[in-house]
């Protein structure tokens, strides 16, 4: 793990401990990824991402309890907010939404995302597991490959395109976004188009900077100026201006990559 602010390291021990009292027997393991477990870790604009496998749905009483854990750490340590965790059936790991019937229920998995746990439907993104697989950091439990199913090219490319998907809504589609105008979105949307280029190319995941140096030598010339744009920003916060209509042209051009 590279280097991190001391709160964050607690607030895993903090979770790890939390999580097992509360799941108990329930919980198969904890799995990190994203930029916690590489060097693109950027205190002032990473999140801490990981992935709890349970063997079960959580009961009505230990999503009661997990709720409570993560209102009191966020009083005691201000990274809890900066926590992106979501909480995954072991059996509907890679799950489809459009073909398998537990994908369709609502409830059948959680997610912690921007200081609130929720319920929500089973994980068909193989995105996620790609990350932790490159450095396979599991804080509890069994290494994750030893359980995913396979991850195919066929699996990777239908998860690339509701990444674009989403990104379109977004974008162009939502009239209503409230992210649109956002800088740090559109930085997150280039980054993000960078990434899915790179791993329809390689059949892999990076970083997002990586992909975006990537992206800088291998893609045409006229998208080189919003990534870099993009890469100042996740680098240093300074405001910078994202043309949207060069990002809806960046967007499409991926599209029709993909």
């Amino acid at each position: 793990m590279p280097r991190v602010p001391a709160d964050v390291t607690a607030l895993l021990e903090d979770l790890t401990i939390a999580v097992r009292l509360i799941l108990g027997h329930n919980l198969v393991g904890i799995y990190l990824y994203g930029s916690i477990t590489n060097s693109s870790f950027n205190p002032k604009r990473s999140d801490i991402d990981c992935i709890v496998v349970t063997r079960r749905r959580l009961s009505g009483n230990q999503f009661r309890k997990l709720d409570l854990r993560l209102r009191e750490l966020a009083k005691s340590n201000a990274w809890t907010t900066r926590l992106q965790m979501s909480l995954l059936l072991k059996d509907g790991l890679l799950v489809s939404e459009e073909s398998e019937k537990l994908a369709s229920r609502h409830d059948v998995a959680c997610l912690y995302q921007f200081g609130v746990l929720s319920r929500c439907g089973s994980d068909g993104n193989p995105i996620i597991w790609l990350d932790h697989l490159r450095r396979s950091k599991a804080m509890v439990g069994p290494p994750a490959k030893s359980f995913l199913p396979e991850i195919t090219r066929e699996i990777l490319a239908a998860a690339l395109k509701r990444e674009l998907g989403y990104l379109r809504e977004e974008l162009q589609e939502n009239p209503e976004s409230k992210w649109r105008d956002v800088t740090m979105y559109r930085a997150y949307a280039t980054l993000t188009i960078c990434r899915i280029l790179y791993s329809e190319a390689k059949g892999t995941v990076v970083s997002k900077p990586m992909a975006a140096g990537w992206a800088i030598k291998d893609l045409p010339d006229r998208f080189r100026a919003i990534i870099e744009l993009a890469l100042d920003y996740n680098s240093t916060g300074r405001n910078v201006k994202i043309p949207l209509q060069s990002l809806r042209s960046f967007l499409q051009f991926a599209e029709s990559k993909l």
